[in-house]
Order: C-alpha cells, then sequence, then structure tokens
C-alpha cells in the first residue's frame, strides 16, 4: 500500500499534521500514521479528534512546550542512579504540561467524554515540580538555597575566596621592588604573583609556570596555598552536597516513575490528536461518517491545492462505479485523487476537507493514476500503466476502492477501448467500488448502458476555452479536442477537414450521443447560473443577518454606555446632596433620617443589571460528585438539607451552599477513579496570619494564594501577611495579588504592634 500513499500524495498529509505537533516524539507518531482496521477504532479516535477540535474552537490550541523524552533518566532513576540538573529540569517540563493540561482542561464549562480517559490519565506532581524548581535554576545549576548546609558552604567559598584575593593583594602591594607585573594574574586556576628571577628564593611558596625569558616566575605564596587547600576541602564538601541534593531528589523521581510514563505517553497522545484537530479546523474539515454503504463526498476539496483556488466537488457514487469524462486538464485526475485521498484519510481516523463525508470501510485503496515510464525496466507509458492493473485484478476484492486514471490509454483507441470494458467488468463482477476517468467514446457509450456506472464530467467554458474544474454527476463531458485546438491557432481549414472526417467516421449512434451531451451541457450551464444566484441570495441574507446582529449589538452598548453615565451623574449628585447637607446641618434646619431616605431614593434610581439565575435541573442525593461554580473546586454532597440547601466535603471542610451555586459532575457510583492517583495538599495554616519572610518571590505568591482560600473557606473576616520590608518585592507581589481577589473588601499597613510595613492586614468581604 506504501506506493498508494505516494500516489495519492498522503505522506504530505502527514508532514502538515507533524508540523502541528509540539513534541519530536508526536511529530515521529504522526508520520507513522496508518490505516486503522478495526471500525471500533476508527469511531473511537475520530470521536477524540472531533472533541478536539470544539476544544481548540473554544480554548485555542494546547498550552504545552517542547520536552524531551526522559525514559531514559527514568530508567536511571529507577536502577538508583543520580540524574542530572539537566534530566531533572526535563522532567519538570512534562510535570509543568501536565499542570497546563490540567488547567486548559478544567476551564471547559461542558463535559469531556471522549477524551475523558486521557484528561483523567494525567497525573502529574505538583510538589516534585516545584522542589525541582526550588532546587535547580534556570542555568542547570543547584541553587543556593537547595539546602542549609550548601547555603553554608557556599557562603564560605566566597568567604575564602575573598580572604586569598586579599592575602594575594597584600603580598602585591608588600612585594612591589621584587615582582615583574603590579597586577596579579591567574596560572592552573590560581592566582599567582609575577616574581623576578632574582627574588624567586625571596617569595616561598608553589611555583606554577615561568615567562617565555625566563626572567618571571609566577608564584603562589606558602599562605595562599593554605587557603586554596581550605577551600579545595570546601568545593569537594559543596560537590558531596550537591550530589546528596540530587540523589534525594531523584529518589522522589523514582516513586512517582510510573505515573511520569503514563504523563508523557499521553501528552504524546494528546499532542497528537490536537494536532489532527488543528489541522481539522485550519483546512475546514468534517470528521466522516465511517462505514457507510457508499462513498459521499460532499463540496470535496483536495487539501493540497491552495485552499482558496482548489474547486470544491460532490464526489457520490449511487453506484459501484463513477466514470468521470470530459477534456484532457479539465479535473478528472484532481477528482479522483481527491475521492482516494480523503478515503484515505478517513479509514486513518483523520478529518476530511469536505462539507459532509461517508466513507465505507475500505480494506484497501488501489490507484493506477499518472503516466510515469518505468525507465529500468524499459517500459512504456501503457506497459507502465497496464503492470500496476494487473496487480489491481490480483489484489483487489470486494471491500476495495480503485482509482484508474484514463483507462485504456496509452494504444490503439479501439484496442484500449475494448480492453478498458473487459477490466471494469472484471472489477465490477468481484464487487469493486470503482472510480475511473476516461475521454473514449466508445467507453462513455459502454457506462450509458450499465445500470451499475455513473457518468460525470468535469466543466468546460467555452467562452474562455478554459477548464472549469466543476464535477458534474449524472452528465458526460465532451473532449473539445477541436475547439482547443482551434483556439490555440490551428489553421481553420484544417479544423474544418478534421471535423469533415470525424462525421464519415463516427456511427449513427455515436452521432446521437454527441447530440445529447452538447444538450446535456447546455442545461448544466444553465443550472450552473441559477446556482450562482441562488448563492448571491444566500450571500447577501447572511450579510443582512449580520448587520442585524451588530446593530443589536451596538445598541446594547450604547444603553449598557448609558446605564452607566447615568450611574455616575447619580453618585456626583449624591456628593452634591452631601456638600448641601453639610451646610444645612450647620445651620440647624436638616434633621439624619431625612438625609438617609433622600440618599435612598437616588439609589433606587441606579441601573442595576440583571443576572439570569441558574436554574438547577438535577436532585442532588449524598454521594454526588459537583463542582462549586463560584470557587472552581470539585467536592462530593454529604447531606442535602430542605430549601435547595446542600453540605459539601470540601477537602475535608463541611461547605453549605444553594443547590443552584454548584454544578452537578457524576454520580458516586458511576465514577471510577483511578487508586494510584496521588495529589499534593498544601497544609491549611488555621491560623489567622501567615509568615513568608524569607521565601522565593514564586513560593511566598503559592504560599499566600492558598493561605488566602483557606481563611476564606474557614470564615475569617480578616487576616495578616507577614512579608518583611527588605527590597520591597514580596510586599508589593502581595499587594498586586490582592487587587486581583474579588472577594477582598481592602488592605492596609500594619499598625504600630501589627508589624507595621512589614506586614499588611486584609479584609474580606
Amino acid at each position: 500500500m506504501k506506493d498508494q500513499y505516494e500516489t495519492l500524495e498522503f505522506p504530505e498529509i502527514l508532514k502538515m499534521i507533524a508540523a502541528r505537533c509540539t513534541f519530536y516524539d508526536a511529530k515521529q507518531k504522526a508520520m507513522a500514521i496508518d490505516l486503522l482496521e478495526d471500525e471500533d477504532d476508527i469511531k473511537e479516535e475520530l470521536d477524540r479528534v472531533n472533541e478536539a477540535m470544539d476544544l481548540t474552537r473554544l480554548l485555542g490550541r494546547l498550552p504545552v512546550t517542547p520536552m524531551e523524552d526522559m525514559s531514559l533518566a527514568l530508567k536511571k532513576a529507577e536502577m538508583d542512579g543520580t540524574l542530572t540538573c539537566e534530566e531533572l529540569w526535563n522532567i519538570n517540563s512534562v510535570l509543568k504540561n501536565v499542570r497546563s493540561l490540567h488547567q486548559y482542561f478544567a476551564s471547559y464549562e461542558g463535559e469531556i467524554k471522549a477524551l475523558r480517559d486521557l484528561v483523567e490519565g494525567l497525573e502529574g506532581d505538583d510538589a516534585l515540580s516545584r522542589e525541582i524548581e526550588r532546587i535547580i535554576e534556570p542555568d542547570m545549576h543547584v541553587s543556593d538555597h537547595a539546602s542549609p548546609k550548601l547555603y553554608k558552604i557556599r557562603k564560605s567559598m566566597i568567604s575564602m575566596k575573598a580572604r586569598i584575593r586579599k592575602s594575594m593583594e597584600g603580598y602585591l602591594k608588600e612585594n612591589k621592588d621584587r615582582l615583574s607585573m603590579d597586577s596579579l594574574t591567574t596560572k592552573n586556576n590560581h592566582l599567582v604573583l609575577g616574581v623576578k628571577a632574582s627574588y624567586k628564593n625571596d617569595v616561598k611558596g608553589i611555583v606554577h609556570a615561568t615567562s617565555n625569558t625566563g626572567q618571571t616566575y609566577f608564584i603562589e605564596p606558602e599562605s595562599v596555598v593554605m587557603m586554596n587547600n581550605d577551600y579545595n576541602t570546601l568545593v569537594s564538601e559543596e560537590h558531596d552536597e550537591v550530589m546528596k541534593i540530587l540523589h534525594d531528589l531523584t529518589r522522589r523521581v523514582r516513586r512517582s516513575a510510573i505515573h511520569l510514563k503514563y504523563d508523557q505517553e499521553i501528552l504524546l497522545d494528546l499532542d497528537l490528536i490536537f494536532a489532527k484537530a488543528r489541522f481539522g479546523s485550519d483546512y475546514d474539515c468534517v470528521i466522516p461518517e465511517m462505514g457507510a454503504k457508499t462513498l459521499s463526498l460532499k463540496q470535496a476539496r483536495h487539501p493540497l491545492i491552495d485552499q482558496k483556488k482548489v474547486v470544491a466537488n460532490d464526489i457520490i457514487l449511487d453506484t459501484p462505479m463513477l466514470m468521470i469524462t470530459g477534456s484532457n486538464t479539465g479535473g478528472k485526475t484532481v477528482a479522483l485523487k481527491t475521492a482516494g485521498l480523503l478515503s484515505l484519510m478517513g479509514l486513518c481516523a483523520l478529518p476530511v476537507p469536505a462539507v459532509k463525508a461517508e466513507i465505507p470501510l475500505y480494506d484497501g485503496i488501489y490507484v493506477d493514476v499518472g503516466d510515469e515510464q518505468s525507465i529500468e525496466a524499459s517500459l512504456s507509458t501503457y506497459s507502465s500503466h497496464m503492470k500496476r492493473i494487473i496487480e489491481i485484478t490480483k489484489q483487489a476484492d470486494a471491500n476495495s476502492l480503485v482509482l484508474i486514471d484514463e483507462i485504456g490509454s496509452g494504444t490503439d483507441p479501439q484496442e484500449g477501448a475494448a480492453l478498458a470494458k473487459a477490466i471494469i467488468s472484471f472489477l465490477l463482477n468481484k464487487g469493486c467500488t470503482l472510480l475511473v476517468s476516461t475521454h473514449y467514446g466508445k467507453l462513455k457509450t459502454f457506462g450509458k448502458s450499465r445500470d451499475d456506472i455513473t457518468l460525470a464530467s468535469v466543466g468546460f467554458d467555452m467562452e474562455t476555452m478554459k477548464p472549469t474544474y466543476h464535477l458534474k454527476l449524472h452528465s458526460v463531458g465532451m473532449s473539445y479536442a477541436f475547439e482547443i485546438a482551434s483556439s490555440l491557432g490551428l489553421d481553420e481549414q484544417i479544423v474544418k477537414e478534421g471535423l469533415a472526417f470525424k462525421e464519415d467516421s463516427i456511427s449513427k449512434e455515436a452521432k446521437l450521443m454527441e447530440k445529447l451531451e452538447k444538450q446535456e451541457k447546455e442545461i448544466a450551464l444553465k443550472e450552473e447560473k441559477v446556482d450562482e444566484l441562488l448563492v448571491e441570495n444566500r450571500k447577501a441574507k447572511e450579510k443582512y443577518e449580520k448587520q442585524l446582529k451588530g446593530a443589536q449589538k451596538e445598541k446594547e452598548h450604547i444603553l449598557a454606555d448609558a446605564h452607566e453615565q447615568a450611574n455616575k451623574i447619580l453618585e456626583e449628585s449624591k456628593d452634591m446632596v452631601d456638600e448641601v447637607v453639610a451646610d444645612l446641618k450647620k445651620q440647624g434646619s436638616l434633621k439624619d433620617h431625612q438625609v438617609i431616605e433622600a440618599k435612598h431614593e437616588l439609589d433606587e434610581m441606579k441601573y442595576v443589571k440583571k443576572e439570569k439565575k441558574k436554574v438547577q435541573d438535577h436532585t442532588f442525593v449524598v454521594g454526588d460528585h459537583v463542582r462549586l461554580d463560584k470557587m472552581n473546586r470539585e467536592g462530593d454532597v454529604i447531606e442535602v438539607g430542605k430549601n435547595h440547601e446542600v453540605t459539601i466535603s470540601l477537602a475535608g471542610l463541611p461547605v453549605k451552599l444553594k443547590d443552584n451555586e454548584i454544578t452537578f459532575l457524576h454520580s458516586k457510583t458511576k465514577t471510577k477513579l483511578k487508586k494510584a492517583r496521588t495529589h499534593t495538599k498544601t497544609k491549611k495554616t488555621g491560623s489567622y496570619e501567615v509568615n513568608v519572610i524569607g521565601m522565593r518571590y514564586v513560593e511566598a505568591m503559592e504560599t499566600v494564594d492558598k493561605f488566602l482560600d483557606d481563611a476564606l473557606m474557614l470564615g475569617y473576616p480578616s487576616i495578616r501577611i507577614v512579608h518583611g520590608m527588605g527590597t520591597g518585592a514580596l510586599r508589593k507581589g502581595v499587594r498586586q495579588m490582592l487587587d486581583h481577589k474579588s472577594f477582598v473588601k481592602e488592605y492596609r499597613d500594619g499598625g504600630p504592634n501589627e508589624g507595621g510595613l512589614g506586614a499588611t492586614l486584609v479584609y474580606f468581604k
């Protein structure tokens, strides 16, 4: 089948899908896409692609970044090896992708069905990811703060380096007369003094090198040698501590190795599925209905032709065979290739560029398209074609789709047409589905005489003398040989004589056929004009509806602005009232209750947008798994009360809500949770304050964010965040976060006994 794939240019389609993959291994899988034999497998994969297309349209492409294959690293970890910073960073890239996909799919408000197994199979490990990011810097070095011991060692190393330099600079000042250089230099990664040869014995230490002339000795003083020995000891201690840290981190990876492997496989599967979906969206494809009795492709387009120029055609087989006739270069070959390529794409569970597609479950697609000669075998065009047709007659069966371009060509027309009839009859008797093209008149007559053959023609514009590439079903096409020759400049006398010869040579039956073809052509042209008018009318209607919608939106926008402006004027009026009231109060002519009533009347005049209340259509029972709409979290129903009240267990805490504030996900009995799934939980503070002094910025922000959620759920009216003064980065970050929290009423600096500028007090609504 490989040759058939290449003839239909299927590898080019695979390249287009591979280009839409993010991961290298997913690209490799895309290039290996092949026929799926089982109908259930095809439909399952197409359902996944269809759902991915919906998600892509609503949420955009998958938020993943390239990652390296971590299989070897996981094997290394399982064999108790120690992973490098690069290997751990690659593992973290997988975990970050999983985290991104968790957020991506959680943002979808609908129900995920076809992709559910893959989505729920993504485990991830946020705690491990944070630990890798805490320990390893982006430059692939272990962070100073990876452990207290490492921080102490590196601090000592910096101090020792400073002592060595200070000592060397002291030697430099004290021994100016003995030195040939007035600055320090480095030899063998050691700071050395450039000592004159005549004073080399006056400076005790190690000679690391001499100059080319022998007049300068590069010496490391003895006291500095001792310090460097101490420094080397620190370097060794640092290496041991780094390896210990990496080994401990590797052990954590080893504990999650199985989940990490599955996560990587699922990421590759999702990347490939969404690449197919992006291809489908980019080319306005549909999901084909597989397992149909007959091939039906409505408004099918060849995906490798410029989509702005390609002509869409209906390729529908009401009978076992479709015979396409018409002029050369009129699109017969493209129609055949389109039918074959789209059928192959459907059998490989890919979306196809059409308005609607119904494709039988062919077990093979056999193609003879093109006029390449086999030079090595010294075969003519006819021999080359015949060799392929012989293979087709041997291999094709009742479940095969056969495409033959210009059947019977390359030899004497009489013999070629006769042989073509025999080949067609043989393949139809075997039960094959056939699409063939021809310009032989005898084959057209043969096709009209059989009920199991449908004739179609490719269009030709007589005014411009150019093909239209439109496929017309249930019609016969003409070759237009004389018309084309005349338009290209062939002498008119030659054309007339040729027509006379043709008139003498064709039979009465053939003349009637030609007359019928011309009449059908005239009818087809009229039908095309009617279709064009219908299209124009539809476009005008769509344009009007679009303008109407635009006007409605503009009206709503103007009303919203007007309401906002009115509310603004009312607020300004209330401020003015306050000023007047203040003056009147001074005069003692106004009472407080009158002011309150006046302001209340102004508030009543405000425009408030009415929000639609959610109507709950599910009757909740204990055990139902639900999502809390406002918090976007999930929990289980543990109690159903009166007046539409339900109690939800959220991370072990009971939360009472109205039933229209939650969304039913599934019942307890219908969901099968994976036992191996592990989730990292941040400890609840249980306190009204949190201290993030000394934390890294990212860690501090995550801690504060979680603390805010916990405090809100535990019912605290206010909390205190201790961030210190320092550079001000933590204070600024905390306040930026608070500005984006809708449940925060206000915040302020701490008072004299509340931490001052080093703390922020937060009040909830």
